[in-house]
């Protein structure tokens, strides 16, 4: 009998088993958890929070035969001298161990020990194997807490917005993620803009000058609106700015120019989960969960050649913090690759927040920043392997590129202004260049940054006491800002700056939100609907001092505490508990229409939701009177009444929406009077386009369905059904129309391209009609 270690993913047995070595130790893959609390209900008693746990169903691939994954495990177990669980480092592996430690039977469990890594390489499985610990109940505590948590305020959110509200669901996190997009909503929506104007002017050496100080003369009787941090002049009125234009004259005098003022950027952080994600969205473009997937996958390692190679530490972690052992092997990198001036003159002190000791890693568990596990292993000796375009080049790209940064120099520049006048008006221009670029130097070398702009070649022929002549005056119009909408990046930044959600939820946390239908991804940012909002604004009246900022932060913090065995687990969730009981009783009170009694019974009449999330009235004796109506439509629009009448009944016409926001006129006493009126359309033509069956010009029309997308049409439908047009005008067999017509049908020819190049005229109407007419070869 040989030992057994358990972990996670089957993508692991190769990168981990060549570690291994003589090691008589066989390694088997539970594919995530294998119990979870059982579904259709909360899973436990609040009371006495006794679990009932529902074990997965899943089978796997076992001696040759289909066999469930937990009597494998089981079975495994029995014939292992000793049991290593090895999943992953964090809450979630821990609480993996537990399951299957607790599945097992108590002499089984005598075997068990747990051996963690933070990274797959040899030093770290075989310092694991000689350091394994007991399982940590503090951790498995907290991801009880969690999970509880999770389901009962989930179970108990969700049947409230489905019964109140019409939502599909709501969760601890999830609220408070759904909170951010609303109030960021807000603020768009409270957003006073501000407008005001400045004076450039630029100088023949195409030098651009800005006002800074007006002469003191005119010093408190020109209107002016607040001035921005370089303390250039925002004039509140255009017509003001425009009348002192004729006090200039077209010379520019140089007055003086600073000594050099030298500024210096600090080098980034070594990167965690939540820096990952955002550089990663916002540098390289690609979606959190493809971040997530992709990151891992990189942890548990890819095929280089014939040998699968981990590349870079454990994906999720909140700590920005390197090994010794790291530190000094990044140090010889850089001072070998570039130089000793390029790396980092930090001192002891500051440099030891970015130390993690080597025994914490290795023997207890605690994570490092994420980093690449060999530093030669460079990306431009990946790409030998993998194209440069696939998200797991660029991604371990941008790990390694800023791992090293975040060991380098500090990148310098100087700044020198130049102060020019005319008439006593004081004008500036400042010129930045770069003395030093540090840490940049990997960023650019890597194409993580733009190399830097190289100052004005004019800077240098300046002289202090020369004139210089003005090209023209420029007088431009700017304004504030509103809070731009979230993307995926930011909010992952707010949610970590408000210490909400934790390394393995941010992906998750923005997918619900989207999946639930409130909110949309446009242009990469997050756009509230109707229903998110009116979800999110239910929740913060009924639920305030639970859907907050602030209690969602305490609450983490309370997690994490349990972990730490600071707080006990049980009396967390029993108060709790408690605390909300009060609220949802509060909450869960229908709607009442007011002046409206059931018609069946004489009962009160509520405003209740369908399972679909449709709204409606019923009886609030339900379910021993079973009266229903349709509601009236929240926020409906107004019909707008026409001067114009309809020519069945003489009613004024009204102009109101259909089903799909789109407008349309009919009469008011509609379904008396069923007269349907169309506005006016503006016809957009489509370019180059005709109809391949009547040969009528084809026009844009926009769908009723998908308010806002366009497709080509024929004028003439529906008497006129082309089959094979697509969206943008295009045809399934492109080719340029002639306007001679085809021999058999009468369709359009058409001058189209065979599969081989060979030019040919055919009929427009293919496949329907096989007509075709061969071209003469240009001699």
């Amino acid at each position: 009998m040989g030992d057994l270690m358990f972990i996670e993913s089957s993508s692991k047995i190769k990168s981990i088993g060549k570690y291994l070595g003589d090691k008589d130790i066989k390694l088997f893959a539970t594919y995530g958890h294998i119990r979870d609390l059982k579904k259709g209900w909360i899973g436990f008693g609040p009371n006495n929070l006794k679990i009932e746990w529902e074990t997965t169903n899943k089978k796997i691939d076992y001696l040759g035969k289909k066999v469930s994954i937990v009597e494998a495990i089981k079975k495994e177990a029995r014939e292992a001298t000793r049991i290593y669980f090895s999943t992953d480092p964090d809450r979630e592996g821990e609480a993996i161990s537990w399951h299957i430690f607790s599945i097992l039977n108590k002499e089984d469990q005598k075997k068990c020990l747990r051996a963690t890594f933070n990274e797959i390489t040899e030093r770290a499985i075989k310092a694991a194997l000689e350091n394994p610990r007991e399982l940590d109940q503090d951790q498995v505590n907290s991801y009880l807490a969690r999970r509880l948590l999770d389901r009962w305020i989930g179970f108990k959110l969700s049947h409230y917005t489905q019964k109140k509200v019409g939502g599909l669901s709501a969760g601890r996190v999830q609220s408070i993620a759904l909170k951010f997009l609303v109030d960021r909503e807000d603020e768009i929506a409270s957003f006073q803009k501000k407008s005001w104007y400045i004076l450039r002017v630029k100088l023949e050496n195409e030098l651009l000058l800005s006002l800074i100080k007006l002469p003191r003369e005119l010093e408190g009787k020109v209107k002016l609106a607040d001035e921005d941090k370089k303390g250039i002049i925002h004039f509140a009125e255009k017509k003001e700015l425009v009348g002192l234009l004729a006090k200039l004259d077209d010379l520019y005098l140089l007055e003086s120019i600073s000594d050099p003022v030298q500024e210096s950027f600090n080098p980034p952080e070594v990167l965690k989960t939540s820096t990952m994600y955002e550089l990663a969205i916002n540098k390289l473009g690609l979606k959190s969960a493809i971040v997530e997937r992709t990151a891992q996958k990189l942890y548990e390692g890819i095929t280089l050649g014939t040998e699968v190679t981990p590349l870079i530490t454990y994906p999720r972690t909140d700590r920005a913090a390197l090994s010794e052992e790291f530190i000094v092997e990044a140090k010889k990198y850089i001072v070998d690759k570039f130089s000793e001036e390029y790396l980092s003159k930090t001192d002891k002190s500051e440099e030891s927040k970015k130390v993690v000791k080597k025994k914490d890693i290795l023997v207890q568990g605690a994570h490092e920043g994420i980093r690449p596990v060999d530093l030669t292993l460079t990306p431009a000796s990946l790409s030998k392997f993998i194209s440069t375009g696939t998200a797991e080049y660029k991604l371990y790209n941008l790990i390694w590129s800023y791992t090293l940064a975040s060991l380098m120099s500090k990148a310098k520049n100087e700044k020198k202004r130049y102060q020019f006048s005319n008439q006593q008006f004081i004008f500036n221009v400042t010129e930045t260049y770069e003395i030093f670029d540090g840490f940049k130097k990997i960023l650019r070398n890597s194409g993580l940054m733009d190399k830097p702009e190289k100052p004005h070649t004019a800077f240098k022929t300046l002289k202090v006491g020369n004139k210089y002549k003005k090209l023209e005056e420029i007088i431009s119009e700017e304004s504030n800002s509103p809070p731009p909408k979230y993307t995926e990046a930011s909010l992952i930044k707010a949610l970590e700056h408000k210490g909400i959600g934790r390394p393995s939820t941010y992906p998750e946390i923005s997918k619900t939100v989207l999946k639930r239908n409130y909110a949309e991804f446009k242009n990469k940012k997050f756009e509230i609907t109707k229903l998110g909002y009116k979800v999110s604004k239910d929740l913060d009246k009924n639920f305030a001092s639970f859907i907050s900022y602030d209690y969602t932060r305490l609450m983490e913090e309370e997690l994490d505490n349990i972990s730490k065995s600071k707080t006990d687990w049980k009396k967390f969730l029993g108060e709790v508990f408690v605390s909300w009981d009060d609220s949802f009783s509060k909450a869960e009170k229908y709607e009442i229409v007011p002046d409206q009694v059931c018609p069946d019974c004489g009962k009160e009449l509520a405003f209740k939701f369908s399972k679909k999330g449709y709204r409606f009235v019923g009886c609030t004796a339900f379910p021993t009177c079973k009266y229903r109506s349709k509601a009236p439509k929240e926020d409906a629009e107004e019909p707008e009444t026409l001067e114009k009448l309809c020519p069945q009944c003489n009613s004024n016409l009204v102009k109101r929406k259909n089903r799909w926001d789109n407008y349309f006129i009919a009469c008011p006493n509609f379904p008396k009077c069923k007269y349907i009126e169309k506005e006016e359309e503006v016809i957009e033509l489509v370019e180059n386009t005709f109809c391949p069956k009547c040969n009528a010009q084809m026009i844009y029309k926009e769908s009723r369905k998908k308010p806002g997308k366009k497709f080509a049409a024929c004028p003439n439908y529906p008497k006129c059904r082309p089959d094979f047009v697509r969206k943008g005008g295009k045809k399934k067999s492109e080719g340029k129309l002639l306007d001679r017509r085809c021999p058999d049908c009468s369709s359009p020819l058409a001058e189209k391209t065979g599969k081989r190049g060979s030019v040919f005229v055919g009929c427009s109407s293919y496949p329907k009609c096989k007509y075709i007419e061969k071209k003469e070869k240009p001699s």
